[in-house]
């Protein structure tokens, strides 16, 4: 894998902005318009996957779903705030993911493929990838699709309370193709809650790993907060490199 990225000119002639059901899509497409790989991905920051995309190396499709509200829908179950100026999280995936998986990914391509000349046939591998709380509710949502080939969970949120009792008790609904993990070497710091986040996180790799998921863990300098596109980007360039 390059560490070059695409080029910006590349970049810019393959977005479209899409709006479905009151959410919005941002779609970076290759430029000779063949799919045989889309990513879908949900991000924190407004600029965030325009920067993804033009560091990335292999070549897909890559929708950034936006409009959500983060800590309803990223979230699999309640849970209290776990910072003072935070809030709690609703516990809203179930819902949001039927939504995504029923609705909004269906219309999103069938509009690539009627209004933008987008083929997509049934050997099309789908991913998904997601940071910190986006990446727990990448790993959450194989518990209840197989729409998906793999994921990408960067720097995800698996010092979720509950984590590792539920997938341990729970099968996924089809073994993916592979699985990524991240962490930045600096993560585990904090309140004694954020401190499991490094051993969940081996401990959710390491399970995966049993079931013989391709799978790597690769620890990033930094806190939580550093280089967040450039990780996203390297997690997403591991999962659909060939």
């Amino acid at each position: 894998m390059s560490d070059q990225g695409q080029s910006s000119e590349q970049a810019a002639k393959n977005i479209f902005s899409l709006n479905v059901d009151g959410y919005t899509a941002q779609c970076f497409l290759p430029v000779d318009g063949t799919i045989d790989k889309i990513v879908y991905m949900h991000a924190a920051m407004p600029d965030e996957a325009d920067k993804v995309w033009q560091l990335l190396s292999c070549k897909c499709a890559l929708i950034c779903i936006g409009g959500i509200d983060w800590n309803r829908d990223m979230s699999p179950w309640y849970h209290p705030k776990v910072f003072a100026q935070g809030e709690d999280f609703a516990g809203g995936a179930d819902a949001y993911l039927k939504d995504l998986c029923n609705r909004i990914i269906p219309e999103i391509e069938q509009k690539l493929n009627s209004d933008i000349i987008i083929e997509f046939s049934e050997k099309t591998a789908r991913y998904l990838a997601g940071y910190s709380l986006g990446g727990l509710f990448a790993l959450y949502a194989l518990y209840h699709t197989d729409l998906f080939d793999g994921v990408a969970s960067m720097s995800g949120s698996l010092w979720y309370d509950g984590w590792i009792p539920y997938i341990k008790a729970h099968e996924m609904c089809r073994k993916p193709e592979k699985i990524y993990f991240s962490l930045g070497d600096k993560e585990a710091g904090g309140n004694a809650r954020m401190r499991t986040v490094e051993e969940h996180t081996a401990q959710t790799e390491q399970l995966v790993r049993e079931m013989e998921i391709m799978t790597v863990f690769e620890h990033n300098p930094g806190n939580h907060f550093k280089d967040v596109p450039l990780r996203i980007a390297r997690g997403i360039d591991w999962l659909i490199w060939d």
